[in-house]
This record gives structure tokens, C-alpha cells and sequence, in this order.
């Protein structure tokens, strides 16, 4: 068995909202509240498929491969003011109600692995989670064959939290669960160079002057390209001048027309799942170009503060 690297997202609709960055040291660092607004210790134990986000929905996209693989599937979290002061077994157990209401509300069609016709998986430690001594984070997990996820059907694991072994925690009653999908990577996902490009920003309907954010670029830092769907990928954009992501939009969304024009090239539809004032800019160049795994955007979103964005994202390599 060898554990695969993987790549998480969260998400409120559809697949995704948006990047998650959700990395042992976001939970370590205070990124999570660890007290209550009145500064009482919590000794909270929950689920949170993201340091910074609500959504009890991950998603993770997967590479193929015909051997088993360790997945950290759902992450729970000791909420306090310190880390574990002795290891914290957190047992969870299936939660198919929860997977059906998300499908429900989300127009989605995941299924649960494990009966006839689904990939088979493991279940590790017995569906028991372990928060390490010192540490604030333990994963639920299992092992499976990624291979088995590239067909026609989406698969999503869903768990609740049913007990904590020690005494002296409470179980949160909002984030007791987690939904978490295997999505294989589609064919535009990898790493991708980012420009030449430009970038407007207006503030009450006048464009910005001596604004370091916006204007023409030549490169920025590579953009990695990420599979929300068979055909959607999410992409976080960045300031002209390299300073950082651009905020506000999260979960900013490249869907590709499978069908083909005439040329060869591919329409792209641009959105965002945290803004739905973004959109492509009419009478731009917004495609894909398979020829040279090329894609052109032009986008803009707000209303009163506009911001307009052109850039190429040419590919690089795999992530």
C-alpha cells in the first residue's frame, strides 16, 4: 500500500467553492477559533474538511492508479486553547442521510462506495480517528484502488461523528459530519504558465491610477489547475504585480464546451462560485486550444468596483 498525494477542495454547490489549502499546520497555527467569544476553552471536537471554511464538503482529485492507496478522507479537529494533552479516538460512522440531503440540495448523483458495483475500500483503525498528543488534527481513513473511480459515476464517502473514546469532550452540533469525493483528474488539469496578461481595476466606476495591482504582465507565479468536474477546473487568479491571490472571488471556475468549433479550439465559460458577478467579458477571446493546451480568458466581475482580467495559461507539466 503507498499513500497518494492529493488535493483538496471545498464546496457549498455544484462540486467546489473554492481552494482549501487544508494542511495540518492551517489547524496548528490558530487558523481555526479555538475559544468562544467569551475566551472559555471549548474542548470541541468537530469536523473540518477546511481550516477557514464551514462546508462540511470536500472534494479530492486523484491520479490513476491500480494499487491501494491511503486517502486522509475527512479531518477532525480538537477545538481549544492548546494542543492534545493525550491522544483524542474520535469514532465515526456512515452518514448516507447526510450524502442524500446534499445530493438533494445540490443536484448532485454521488454514491457511497462499498456495495455491489462501487469501488471496493478499507476502512482504517476501524473508523476510529486519531488526534495525536500535541497535535489539533486527525484524519479519518481508508485505503483504495483510485482506478476504480474513472467511469461514468461520482462516488462520495460520507461520516458522522458517533463518539469520542476519552472523557472530557463535547461533539460539535453543526460540524459532526463530512462529505468527502474522489473526482479523477480530467484532461486539463496540471501545472500552467501564467501570462502575458492585464489586469483593470476601477473604484466607483473610475479606473484606478498608480495602483500596483493592476496593469500589464508578463509572468507570474505558475497557476496550478485543478479538476472540479469532468470538464471544470478551478483556477485562482492572481495581481499583476505577484503580490498574491486576488481576493473576493474564491473559487474562480474554468468550464471547458467539450464540443468543438470549427477551428479546434474549445469555448470556455468563466464563473465563480463565491461571486456571481463574474463572468467572461462579451466579444473576448474565453477558449481552449488542445493543439497547444493553451487557454485565453478574459473575465471581468463586480459592479461598482469593476475588475477586468485577460490572461493565457499555457500547460507546463502535471501537478
Amino acid at each position: 500500500m503507498k499513500k497518494i498525494s492529493i488535493n483538496y477542495f471545498f464546496a457549498g454547490v455544484l462540486l467546489l467553492l473554492g481552494v482549501a489549502g487544508c494542511k495540518d499546520e492551517d489547524f496548528e497555527n490558530g487558523k481555526i477559533q479555538s475559544v468562544d467569544n467569551q475566551g472559555h476553552d471549548q474542548n470541541m471536537i468537530s469536523t473540518a474538511v477546511t481550516a477557514t471554511s464551514s462546508s462540511e464538503f470536500i472534494a479530492y482529485s486523484v491520479d490513476a492508479s491500480t494499487t491501494e492507496s491511503e486517502i486522509q478522507l475527512i479531518p477532525v479537529v480538537l477545538t481549544a486553547k492548546g494542543t492534545a494533552s493525550q491522544d483524542i479516538h474520535v469514532k465515526f460512522v456512515p452518514a448516507l442521510d447526510s450524502l442524500e440531503s446534499y445530493n438533494t440540495a445540490h443536484k448532485t448523483a454521488y454514491i457511497m462506495p462499498g456495495g455491489e458495483g462501487t469501488p471496493a475500500f478499507t476502512l482504517l483503525d476501524d473508523g476510529v480517528a486519531t488526534i495525536p498528543k500535541g497535535s489539533s488534527v486527525g484524519y479519518l481513513k481508508i485505503k483504495t484502488v483510485t482506478n476504480d473511480y474513472f467511469g461514468d459515476d461520482q462516488y462520495a464517502f460520507a461520516y458522522k461523528i458517533e463518539s469520542v473514546q476519552e472523557s472530557g469532550y463535547s461533539i460539535s452540533g453543526n460540524h459532526n459530519f463530512g462529505i468527502a469525493a474522489v473526482i479523477p483528474k480530467n484532461d486539463y488539469d496540471g501545472l500552467y504558465l501564467y501570462g502575458p496578461g492585464k489586469i483593470e481595476r476601477f473604484t466607483a466606476g473610475t479606473p484606478n491610477t498608480n495602483d500596483p495591482l493592476q496593469g500589464d504582465f508578463e509572468s507570474l507565479d505558475d497557476a496550478p489547475l485543478v479538476t472540479t468536474g469532468k470538464y471544470s477546473l478551478l483556477f485562482k487568479p492572481i495581481w499583476a504585480d505577484n503580490s498574491g491571490g486576488v481576493g473576493g472571488i474564491d473559487g474562480t471556475t474554468i468550464t471547458v464546451d467539450p464540443v468543438a468549433q470549427a477551428d479546434g479550439k474549445h469555448l470556455v465559460t468563466m464563473s465563480s462560485t463565491s461571486n456571481a458577478t463574474l463572468h467572461n467579458i462579451p466579444g473576448e477571446f474565453n477558449d481552449y486550444d488542445p493543439a497547444t493546451k493553451t487557454f485565453r480568458l478574459a473575465f471581468t466581475w463586480g459592479a461598482v468596483n469593476k475588475r477586468n482580467l485577460w490572461t493565457q495559461l499555457k500547460f507546463k507539466e502535471p501537478r
